[in-house]
Order: structure tokens, then C-alpha cells, then sequence
């Protein structure tokens, strides 16, 4: 592939190479991180129209903002009433007549790690409704409304443990229990056995309201473990306005900057896992539930992961020739028995990627037959979805631009796909397979690119009237979010870790076909982040992040507000386990392998059945990660396999074995 590495996109300076929390003045806010020709507005234009979701209550959204579908804040936007999110490490809730701010305590059981909303303080004001006027990828401004007058501001946002109230009239903010004077413009209350405090140098107290003038600002924080008033108050100037994203993709490191602007001075938690400097994090610990969090003065959050590479085939060059002869012969036993392809969104792109991993390993062991008769049916297969103008004709197999939710959506959308849902799981696929065809047929790259471009900008793209940036990643967290509107009172959620890094992995072979060296800088920062955080949230968290009383070894289902072992569509332990490895990408064998003792006790962990159960193929390929013993009990496994799940291949199975072994052996 052609790889374009050591790219610095919109990053003003150096590399980001340590991670922490710094006091510079905020710079000026950085539009998107990327913002490629392929994400253009001409590329979505082209699809038809459609408003796909029905039965949609009218956002809270000013307008001219584009819908922020698969945000951790999006359940505050969308749905008939709004649900809490979680600004880590707070809660908060929006009302029409105010707000409430929340520092959940952490619960256990079993299956369950727990941070949820239940209470904090409430601020009421005089309003009667509320709707975002600005947001971005990590941040939301609210605004608060008394018929046609505006009230106030409330920007909250990831990493900021502020909740910063800016008046746009003289306001009395009533808080349901009293504030106690703590000094000048300072003021601290207790709720549900948590302390707060209140930063507002030009309010005024009367005993039951903090009046606000018009153009001032009230300050609302939670105080974590070890905390000092005086010190947070010190630390506290403006509230922040907004959040920019930088980015950095060098050749061993992949890093985010977030500048959190509107303000010279605040206070920065980063997310655990991205250590902050010691120095500047002396304000107290927050304990959630993804781990204790240090509370640190700054406005920039800094940290680096280990840079990824995309990778469409596996390392078989040390394979011999019986070895690649037995993978040619079930790449074409598996093309025979490859049936109609589903015609939905979802199944009909991991359908349509079987077909470019089996084309990608034809070419691997260097059957030409084979490359040809693969590729004619992954054309034979592609081609109705690349039609711009496929929905004009016909009822399936095609995308629309949804003008409502502005969002590509696919006719016969699945699992809420018209809501937004799991976008970057099903275009992936689509992304990689185009990816394969056009590597084994050059002249393929005109007829696929409109539309797997709009794909592309769907779920990563630049911004602008059509579509959000980003939509699906969230900087702060390094990962995805899979629902569309997070109609959930835990905020977003993701279960399949593995598919947000096969997205990212197509992604960036797509940017590689395109020759686009601003779309693969960018699909490389989002697969180096993902990785790390499904290595680090979902398959081998630090037991240290896990609270006492959780019984398992991985979290499957990651939200706003708790973590899950569980998944939405299964109880059984195989498929817990099996949905963060689908599909065995070959980027997933460098990655899901990096511990071969947390391999162990994950298929452990995962009990009896953690081979033959719900998607236990994928399992038994991902035991064969843990030592040599366990590959070739999984290769004796494989030889008596009947049928394997339609995202994969046996073809894909064998060479993941030839490639685990090699890889096995190298230094």
C-alpha cells in the first residue's frame, strides 16, 4: 500500500510527543482536523434525497447547526425529552427551566460497572425550553430561552469538570439548595453527599438566588477527592467556549491536542490512560468508572498512542508452498459456496468485504485464475451500491442523502442505520472491499469513488452544511460512538471495538487507493486511537480501572455513563468475547495478539463454551494468539469447522494461522 506517514495535520508546531496538561493561552479554534477533496459537498450532492427515519421528534437545535448524531451529548439534542450525558467526569441533565450537575459514585456488580446520573445539584432559571447553538466534537453550548428572549449559555464538555454559565440578561440562577459564602465571588453547596462549588465574580446572593448581570458568567464544579477550593478557584477564568481538535500522525506515535478555548485559565481532566503532567494535576482525583481521573489547571489536554499502519493481507511470505496451495484451494471453495449476498446496509457490506479479503489472499498466493473470478463477483456485487443514482431506480442496494439528519444512509437500512446507527461499522466493509477491487483492478477506482467517497465523508469527513465532522469519533475518549440519537439515560455506547477499528482500517486503504495523503494521515489517527482504546477499555483494561466486585476480565459494552459485560444481542460468553474481534482483519491479528497471556484469560474468562458457542469462530481464532499449543489446537479445530459466520472465511481463517505462526516466530 502506499503509506503516508509522519504527517502533521493542522498541528501548529512541534509533535506531539508527551502527554499532559499544559496552562497556555488557548490559540485560535481549529476548524476540523482534516478536510480532504474526497469529502466534498459535490461527492454527497450526487446521491438522491430521501428522509429515511420516520416518526422523529423535532431536535433541539437552533438553526443552521448541523445535527450531532453519535455524540456522548447527542441524547441532550435528540428524542421527545432529554436524557443525562456525561461530560467525564460529571453528569449532567438539561431541563426547560434549568439544569443539574452530577458526580456520580461508582457501583459494581457482576456484569456492571456503574457511574450513573441520579441527582447533583439543580440550577433552575427563569426559561421555558433550551437547544444547542454550537457544537463540536467534544464540547455542546446550550442556550436557554423565556419565550423569545435569551436567558444563557451553558457550554459543557468532555474533559472539563466546569459546567460555565455565561448570562445574556441579568439572571437569577436558583439552586436547590443553599450556596455558602466561601470567599469573594465564591460559594460552595452540598448535594447528595457531594460538595460543589460556585465561581461568579460579578453574582450577587440573596439567600435563595445568585443573580447573574448580563454578560457575566457563573462558574458550577463538583470538588473530587483531595481537592482544594481556594486552589480550583484560582485556577478558574471564563468558561470554555469550545474545544479544537489538532492532530499528529508520525511514524511511532500517533497524538491529539485539545485546546479548550474562551478562556486563559481552567481545569483539565484527562481521560485516564492519557497521563497528565504531575506537576500541573495537583487539584484533587475524581474515581469514576473507567478509574481514577486527576483533576488538573491548563487548557490543553496532550497524549500520544503507538501509530498503527492499515494493512489490507497478511504476512505469508515464510508460508510454504502445501500452505499456500490448501489457501488458493479453500478461496475457491469459498467462492463457489459464497450465496446471494444480503441486501441490507450491514450484512451486505461484511458480505461484500468476505469477497475483498478472499480477492486480497488470492492475490497473496498468486493464483491469477482465482484473482480474476474473485474480482468479477465482488464487481458483479459492488457495482448497484456504487451508483450514485441507484435509488432512483430501485428499492435496495443503494444510498441516499438524508437532508434531515444530514447523514448517507443506505436503502433497507439495519440496526437504526437511518438513525445514525453504527454507520462506521457498515461502511467500513464497504470501504475495504472497494479498497481490495481497486488494488487488484486499477480501473475500478472511477466507477467506485463517488460513492464510497461519500461513505468515507460520512463517517469521518470535514464538516461543513451537509455533513458533521467526525461524526462517530470523539477525540477526548481516543474511540467511536455507535448510536445515532443516544436515546439512553447512560449516555453513548459502543460494543464492537473491533469493528470501529476495521472502519478506520478501511478507511485508510480506501485514502490509500484514492492516493488522498490527507484522508490516510487522518484514518491512521483514528485506527491508532482505536486500537489503543479497545486494547485499553474493552479486551485488557488495567485491573486497576476495574472496581471491586466486576467478575470479568474485558468490558464488551462501553457507555457514557457505566461499562457492561454484556452485548445487545446475546448473553452468551462467545459472543461477548466474539464482537470485539469480528471480522480477523489482518490489522486485528497485530493488535489482538500483542498480549498472548491477557489472550488466555480472556478465552478463559469466557468459559466452556467460549469456542462453540455465538460466534465462537472468531474466538477460536483468537485463542490461537495465546502460544503455540493453542494454534495448533485451533488449526486441528478449524480442519472440522461446518460453516463459519458470513463476515469471515475459512480461506481468511487458514491464512490467519500462517500468518500468527510467522508471526510467532519473529523477533
Amino acid at each position: 500500500m502506499n503509506r503516508r506517514r509522519g504527517a502533521t495535520v493542522l498541528l501548529a508546531a512541534a509533535v506531539l510527543a508527551t502527554a499532559g496538561c499544559t496552562a497556555e493561552p488557548p490559540g485560535q479554534p481549529v476548524s476540523q482536523p482534516w478536510a480532504p477533496e474526497a469529502a466534498s459537498a459535490a461527492t454527497v450532492s450526487a446521491l438522491p434525497v430521501e428522509r429515511v427515519a420516520e416518526g422523529l421528534a423535532p431536535p433541539r437545535l437552533a438553526d443552521g447547526v448541523v445535527p450531532p448524531t453519535n455524540r456522548w451529548y447527542s441524547g441532550l439534542v435528540f428524542g421527545a425529552t432529554p436524557q443525562p450525558v456525561y461530560p467525564f467526569p460529571l453528569a449532567f441533565a438539561a431541563a426547560d427551566a434549568g439544569f443539574t450537575v452530577d458526580l456520580p459514585q461508582v457501583s459494581a456488580t457482576a456484569q456492571t460497572i456503574a457511574a450513573s446520573f441520579a441527582g447533583g445539584l439543580q440550577v433552575g432559571m427563569p426559561a421555558d425550553r433550551f437547544e444547542a447553538v454550537r457544537v463540536d466534537a467534544v464540547s455542546v453550548t446550550l442556550r436557554w430561552w423565556d419565550g423569545g428572549d435569551a436567558v444563557g449559555d451553558v457550554t459543557i464538555a468532555e474533559g472539563s469538570p466546569v459546567v460555565g454559565f455565561t448570562a445574556a440578561r441579568a439572571t437569577d440562577l436558583t439552586p436547590a439548595v443553599t450556596l455558602e459564602p466561601a470567599g469573594d465571588g465564591l460559594w460552595t453547596a452540598t448535594a447528595d453527599e457531594t460538595t460543589f462549588g460556585v465561581v461568579s465574580p460579578d453574582a450577587t446572593w440573596s439567600g435563595s438566588a445568585l443573580t447573574v448581570p448580563a454578560g457575566a458568567h457563573a462558574l458550577w464544579f463538583a470538588l473530587p477527592d483531595g481537592a482544594d477550593l481556594a486552589q480550583w478557584a484560582d485556577a478558574l477564568d471564563a468558561p470554555v467556549s469550545g474545544v479544537a481538535v489538532e492532530i499528529d500522525t508520525g511514524t511511532d506515535t500517533s497524538s491529539t491536542r485539545l485546546t479548550y478555548t474562551g478562556t486563559e485559565s481552567t481545569v483539565l481532566v484527562p481521560f485516564p490512560g492519557h497521563e497528565a503532567d504531575a506537576a500541573a494535576c495537583g487539584l484533587g482525583t475524581f474515581r469514576t468508572a473507567y478509574g481514577d481521573a486527576v483533576a488538573c489547571a491548563g487548557t490543553e489536554l496532550e497524549w500520544s498512542v503507538p501509530a498503527v499502519a492499515a494493512r489490507a493481507s497478511f504476512d505469508l511470505s515464510a508460508a510454504d508452498d502445501a500452505t499456500l496451495g490448501t489457501i488458493a484451494t479453500q478461496i475457491a471453495a469459498d467462492l463457489a459456496a459464497t450465496p446471494a449476498l444480503p441486501a441490507d446496509t450491514y450484512h451486505g457490506g461484511k458480505a461484500l468485504a468476505r469477497l475483498g479479503a478472499l480477492l486480497t489472499l488470492a492475490r497473496e498466493v498468486g493464483d491469477a485464475d482465482l484473482v480474476s473470478r474473485v474480482a468479477d463477483r465482488l464487481w458483479q456485487e459492488l457495482a448497484p451500491w456504487a451508483e450514485t443514482d441507484g435509488c432512483t431506480r430501485r428499492d435496495t442496494r443503494c444510498f441516499v442523502y438524508d437532508d434531515a439528519l444530514r447523514m448517507v444512509v443506505g436503502r433497507a437500512p439495519t440496526f437504526g442505520a437511518e438513525e445514525g446507527n453504527d454507520h462506521h461499522f457498515h461502511y467500513g466493509y464497504y470501504l475495504s472491499a472497494a479498497a481490495a477491487l481497486v488494488a487488484a483492478q486499477p480501473d475500478k477506482l472511477e466507477p467506485l469513488q463517488d460513492v464510497m467517497d461519500a461513505l468515507a465523508a460520512d463517517i469521518a469527513g470535514s464538516g461543513g452544511d451537509l455533513l458533521p465532522p467526525l461524526r462517530v469519533f470523539d477525540p477526548y475518549r481516543g474511540h467511536s460512538w455507535a448510536s445515532g440519537l443516544s436515546p439512553f439515560a447512560d449516555g453513548n455506547n459502543q460494543e464492537s471495538s473491533s469493528e470501529a477499528v476495521a472502519a478506520w482500517d478501511g478507511l485508510a486503504q480506501w485514502a490509500s487507493a484514492r492516493d488522498d495523503a490527507a484522508v490516510e494521515a487522518t484514518a491512521t489517527w483514528l485506527l491508532s486511537a482505536e486500537v489503543a482504546a479497545a486494547r485499553a477499555r474493552w479486551l485488557e483494561p488495567d485491573p486497576a480501572t476495574l472496581a471491586d466486585g466486576f467478575a470479568h476480565t474485558i468490558v464488551s459494552l462501553t457507555w457514557g455513563g457505566k461499562r457492561d459485560y454484556a452485548t445487545w444481542f446475546s448473553p452468551e460468553p462467545s459472543a461477548i468475547l466474539g464482537i470485539q474481534l469480528l471480522p480477523l482483519t489482518p490489522v486485528a491479528l497485530d493488535y489482538l495478539g500483542a498480549d498472548p497471556q491477557r489472550v488466555a484469560a480472556n478465552v478463559a474468562d469466557a468459559g466452556p463454551t467460549a469456542l462453540t458457542g455465538p460466534l465462537g469462530e472468531y474466538v477460536l481464532m483468537y485463542s490461537a494468539l495465546a502460544g503455540d499449543a493453542q494454534r495448533t489446537a485451533a488449526a486441528a479445530a478449524l480442519a472440522t469447522l461446518p460453516e463459519v459466520d458470513g463476515g469471515t472465511s475459512k480461506s481468511v481463517m487458514l491464512a490467519w494461522l500462517a500468518a500468527a505462526a510467522q508471526s510467532s516466530k519473529d523477533p
